[in-house]
């Protein structure tokens, strides 16, 4: 099975596990710190996934890393740790907040703009996406300068753009496909 895959089941079933013990946002956030600090360290890393280091003392940093953590995080990294698995935290994690946006109804959105939008143009965006969507959105900006005039949206994997760039390119292409009728 690809490790995509895999990891989508560890998340689905630690969310699973959180929300029928009602505690979806504290099982988020104790495997978000830990992610971190394993993306974070590379002495960790070496510790958790070189394949020389002894179970138990893989064991022995993981049971430190994750004291007065969720019980379902500490169970769940156990359990990948045991299967060979604790490279996919970063896949699990981003699975995990996958299910928890699309459990509280909410949609990320990501615009990029050639200036800081303003607040009741921000506003109105939004109010248009979550109108669209039916779902709360979490905002994210960006701002590029290549962006002329206009927005780029990326909405889940749907990107929108649009940019006065892309309608540029737009009208590039079709002038340089389009068939001349007529007598010049």
């Amino acid at each position: 099975m690809p490790d995509d895959r895999v990891a989508r089941v560890y998340a689905a079933a630690l969310f699973e596990a959180a929300q029928d013990a009602g505690r979806i946002k504290q099982v988020q956030d104790d495997l978000t710190q830990f992610a971190a600090a394993l993306a974070g360290s590379s002495a960790l890393r070496g510790a958790l996934l070189d394949p020389q280091v002894a179970r138990a003392g893989k064991q022995r940093v993981l049971v430190d890393l994750t004291a007065g953590a969720d019980p379902l995080v500490v169970n769940a990294l156990r359990l990948m740790l045991h299967k060979g698995r604790m490279a996919l935290v970063a896949g699990v994690l981003a699975d995990y907040e996958r299910l928890a946006a699309e459990a509280a109804r909410q949609v990320d959105v990501e615009v990029t703009s050639a200036v800081e939008l303003t607040a009741p143009a921000e506003r109105e965006l939004v109010e248009r996406v979550e109108r669209a969507t039916d779902r709360r959105v979490r905002l994210t900006k960006k701002i590029d300068e290549n962006v002329i005039g206009g927005l780029v949206l990326r909405v889940g994997d749907v990107v929108l753009d649009a940019s006065l760039r892309a309608r540029v390119e737009q009208l590039r292409v079709h002038i340089q496909h389009a068939e001349m009728r007529g007598g010049a």
